[in-house]
């Protein structure tokens, strides 16, 4: 069987092959393409060169300067971005363990006859599955970081192991604690809408949409994806007012799935001063790359006044 795999090119072939497909390239950038491609891999580099191409061929001016802009105005998008969905993540996490714990007390968590995992008076295994699923996977890092932590630490020299539940959730990751909270009991996940904002019945299904899609985001970021001219195929839920804000394209079509919708959700499930702080990192953001035009994050003309 033959080997179908690409040959290896080196660096100097993948500069002499970006050249070749009308990127412009000067001499004395050489060394400075070098060291963007060894830094950055070639098939990663290649999505952020898809506005500046038709297929394999460059658009006339596109530089190599015009690629670094964009790779590096992702890149502090995605910082800015990790550092509000970790606020969000603090919030919920808080308010699942405050309200499930005023309900069934400190380690009312650990029976999952406390969480919803029965239908129609009968058990849901998928309920239970994902309910062990994530207590196990806790427990496995709890033990794994039990020397290491000292809020852990404390709970096993001082006390008797068993964490309360606002110290268990330290533990959870931002999908736990979402899966979390669609596992908790209607009244429950209601208490915590209201506390985003949400008061109408089915504001539990809308805050466990909007929680999913952030941990999509997060996770996006946190493992280094692009966001730029991304198309997300989970589009958030979003209101009749908020969809009103969304960028129409040059087709006449309200652009759903790019990160601006996001935006929009952060926005809601964030604190006003955290939001302010991703604001002011925007604007330094779009006026630093100039080059980069916000359309390609799903951004309106009119972004800075909407926000």
């Amino acid at each position: 069987m033959k080997n179908k795999a690409k040959p290896f090119q080196s660096i100097d072939d993948q500069i002499n092959l970006l050249k070749k497909r009308n990127l412009t390239i000067n001499d004395d950038e050489i060394d400075k393409a070098r060291s963007f491609l060894l830094n950055n891999n070639y098939y990663r580099i290649s999505g952020y060169t898809l506005t500046l191409r038709s297929n394999d061929k460059f658009y006339d001016n596109a530089t190599l300067d015009n690629v670094i802009q964009i790779y590096n105005c992702d890149k502090r998008m995605r910082h800015i971005i990790l550092s509000i969905t970790e606020e969000i993540e603090i919030r919920i996490k808080t308010m699942v363990a405050y309200y499930h714990s005023k309900r069934y007390g400190a380690l009312g968590y650990l029976d999952m006859n406390n969480f919803n995992c029965k239908t129609k008076g009968r058990i849901d295994a998928d309920a239970v599955k994902e309910y062990l699923h994530i207590t196990r996977k806790a427990d496995t890092l709890k033990n794994m970081m039990t020397d290491t932590e000292a809020f852990l630490k404390h709970h096993k020299e001082e006390k008797d192991g068993l964490l309360p539940f606002w110290v268990y959730v330290e533990v959870l990751t931002i999908s736990d604690i979402s899966k979390l909270y669609s596992l908790l009991e209607y009244e429950i996940q209601l208490d915590i809408a209201k506390e985003f904002g949400y008061h109408h019945k089915s504001a539990n299904n809308l805050l466990d949409n909007l929680l999913h899609s952030v941990t999509i985001l997060r996770n996006i970021c946190a493992h280094g994806g692009r966001l730029y001219n991304r198309l997300f195929i989970r589009k958030p839920r979003l209101s009749t007012q908020q969809k009103k804000l969304l960028r129409v394209n040059e087709n006449g079509n309200v652009v759903y799935d790019h990160l601006f919708s996001y935006i929009l959700v952060l926005k809601d499930l964030s604190l006003g001063d955290d939001f302010s702080l991703l604001l002011e990192h925007l604007y330094e953001l779009s006026d630093q790359y100039k080059f980069v035009d916000m359309k390609h994050y799903g951004f309106p003309d009119n972004w800075r006044e909407i926000l």
